[in-house]
């Protein structure tokens, strides 16, 4: 099998962007809305100073935020995806494309909605994060879903072609089964944590366990 894309999500300081920075991951998140990993732009901005993340793509995750928020660290950040984890509607996700003119991801959470929501927002979106629905929470819940369901997220991504990342309590211990199902995608946050931080034991442990998952597919 290919390697899988990989987005490490909730970097919160200095210290989290220079761990993943040096990753093997292609995505590195950063949530603009109400959470335990906030973070500002401007801090973020002198980060980036200190961190190389060239051969990275920023995602800035945003939660029902109106056009002049998401502007606010579109002005300041090289932000590569927006990422919009409320409730956005298909116009809005619309709206926010043609504005900002870059690749907008819709994060859906897994119910027994979720391919027709698919369906629905194909039309505006650039690709998906499917992630664990918990109560009110818009994801971040450190919790996973019924994988049993991911190869028919897959399949239906394949079919409208797009991006499709599985998110949602992946650790280093459990990653070895989500990766047998071959998603295109993985979305790691609390997975790499120790303490509210992002892990480098954790996280050299779930890049040997993504690298021989590959190695032994092959």
């Amino acid at each position: 099998m290919s390697k899988p894309l990989i987005k490490l999500c909730g970097n919160r300081s200095l210290e989290d962007l220079k761990l993943t920075g040096k990753s093997k991951a292609d995505y590195l998140g950063l949530i603009f809305a109400e959470s335990k990993r906030t973070v500002e732009a401007l801090d973020v901005k002198e980060w980036l100073k200190e961190v190389e993340t060239e051969d990275k793509q920023l995602v800035a995750i945003f939660v029902n935020a109106r056009l002049n928020e998401i502007e606010q660290v579109m002005n300041e950040l090289p932000i590569d995806v927006i990422q919009c984890h409320g409730s956005e509607t298909v116009k809005e996700i619309a709206e926010i494309k043609h504005h900002f003119k870059r690749e907008v991801w819709k994060a859906l959470p897994h119910y027994e909605g979720t391919l027709t929501d698919m369906k629905l927002y194909a039309e505006a979106a650039d690709g998906f994060v499917i992630d664990s629905k918990v109560k009110e929470a818009f994801g971040g819940t450190g919790q996973t879903f019924d994988w049993s369901k991911v190869p028919s997220y897959i399949q239906a991504a394949e079919e409208i072609n797009k991006t499709l990342f599985i998110a949602g309590g992946i650790t280093p211990g459990n990653i070895e089964q989500l990766l047998g199902l071959h998603p295109p995608g993985i979305d790691i946050s609390s997975g790499i944590e120790q303490n509210g931080k992002k892990d480098e034991a954790l996280l050299t442990r779930l890049e040997e366990r993504v690298n021989h998952h590959v190695s032994v597919s092959r």
